[in-house]
């Protein structure tokens, strides 16, 4: 039953976004799917992250988060912030970054635009925990086909 489980929840598509936190390359990012805008007044955004990651801590820390929009054209981008939750910190150590106007979270330089979140609360969900950010800043800088999980095939199933 698990397994048919699991191959039925592959089927749901999902925006592919790279999350970051914290300040510049001291930050940390990771590539996401579990993300949806839950308000529109103000405008919310809620995240799911795994309770390993070393990112749920940093968001909880900094109280903020940044999702960074890839073009549907450069699953590369998302492929280099995939990987396991145990992989550390050292995902920005080299990375061209800017900064968010609002927190001063890390922008990743190749994005197509970006939501900028402070959270306003968290909810346990599991094995995950949900940041519900209120938006602070978006800019779009290209109008193009955003990433999505069978675009990029990175699926992610907790």
């Amino acid at each position: 039953m698990e397994k048919q489980i699991h191959a039925v929840l592959k089927k749901l598509e999902y925006g592919v976004y790279i999350v970051t936190m914290g300040k510049g390359n001291e930050g940390n990012a990771f590539t996401a799917s579990w993300v949806s805008q839950v308000s529109s007044e103000p405008p919310m955004i809620a995240l799911a992250v795994h309770n390993k990651h070393q990112s749920s801590r940093l968001i909880d820390q900094h109280g903020a988060f940044v999702l960074n929009l890839i073009a549907e054209n450069h699953p590369e981008i998302a492929k280099a912030y995939y990987g396991p939750a145990e992989s550390g910190y050292q995902k920005l150590a080299n990375a061209d970054l800017g900064s968010s106007p609002a927190t001063g979270s890390p922008l990743i330089q190749g994005a197509i635009g970006f939501i900028e979140c402070r959270v306003v609360t968290k909810v346990s969900a599991g094995n995950h925990t949900i940041f519900v950010g209120e938006v602070k800043a978006a800019e779009l800088h290209q109008d193009t086909p955003l990433l999505t999980s069978s675009k990029s095939k990175l699926h992610y199933l907790g």
